[in-house]
């Protein structure tokens, strides 16, 4: 599977950028609330700084909004969800799959 990490965490920015303004919130009151440095948060809204997931859940419950409204849609590249490692369908989680245990 293809994944573009760049393009994954600038999509991530705008969207977590579009959130604050519509809450009309400075880059300073998010990094604040975040504990971390406003240049970090600058980084998230840039898609420059890899973004753990407590702080997208965090972000979320600040913004309140649900988390998925900050992470891009999966392109599936036409292949069918049961065709897609670890997803609904077949009942095994993905390590299951991939042999993994």
């Amino acid at each position: 599977m293809n994944f573009d990490r760049e393009g994954f965490y600038q999509e991530v920015g705008l969207r977590v950028q579009m959130r604050r303004k519509s809450a009309k919130l400075t880059q300073d009151e998010v990094a604040r609330d975040l504990c971390m440095p406003r240049a970090t948060y600058a980084n998230v809204e840039r898609g420059r700084q890899r973004v753990p997931v407590d702080v997208i859940w965090r972000l979320a419950v600040l913004f309140n909004v649900p988390v998925h409204l900050l992470l891009p849609e999966p392109i599936r590249d036409g292949r069918s969800a049961a065709e897609l490692p670890g997803l609904a369908g077949t009942g095994q989680p993905i390590a299951a799959k991939m042999g993994v245990e």
